[in-house]
């Protein structure tokens, strides 16, 4: 019984050694990427139009932003924007997102995803401070 244990000691440590050693040879040759981190913990870059939910402060905050743009009149209603879009492209509207300028000097940008009635999805663009159509993706 006492070999067993020995055994299992010996293997124990070794792994023990062996994991240690490889992170520590891996810090070493890893150069840092960002700030602290090292290339084997290179974490994925957030992106600014995805599909997770971004956390309940920074919600909080956009909707305070798009409200103030809104009352200042940096930004149309989008009651107006819906309008506009059908009379030109009748559909569904199936998504719309505000997207927050880069800089005070660009626009507000709604992206509005249009569910055609013959079955197409169109994809516009639209200056939400004048509510001009800027891009239009997908089958007119």
């Amino acid at each position: 019984m006492m070999r067993y244990y020995k055994i299992f000691i010996c293997g124990f440590m070794g792994l023990l050694l062996m994991a240690t050693g490889t992170f520590a040879i891996a810090a070493q040759q890893g150069k840092t990427v960002h700030g602290n981190q090292y290339a084997f913990q290179k974490k994925r870059p957030t992106t600014h139009d995805s599909l997770v939910r971004p956390s309940a402060k920074k919600q909080y905050y956009r909707q305070n932003t798009a409200r103030d743009a809104l009352k200042s009149g940096r930004i149309v209603s989008l009651s107006v924007i819906r309008r506009k879009i059908q009379k030109k492209y009748p559909g569904k509207i199936v998504d719309v997102r505000l997207i927050e300028p880069i800089s005070r000097t660009r626009p507000y940008i709604y992206k509005v995803k249009v569910l055609r009635k013959d079955g197409k999805l169109l994809v516009l663009k639209i200056n939400a401070s004048n509510a001009r159509i800027v891009g239009v993706k997908g089958n007119k």
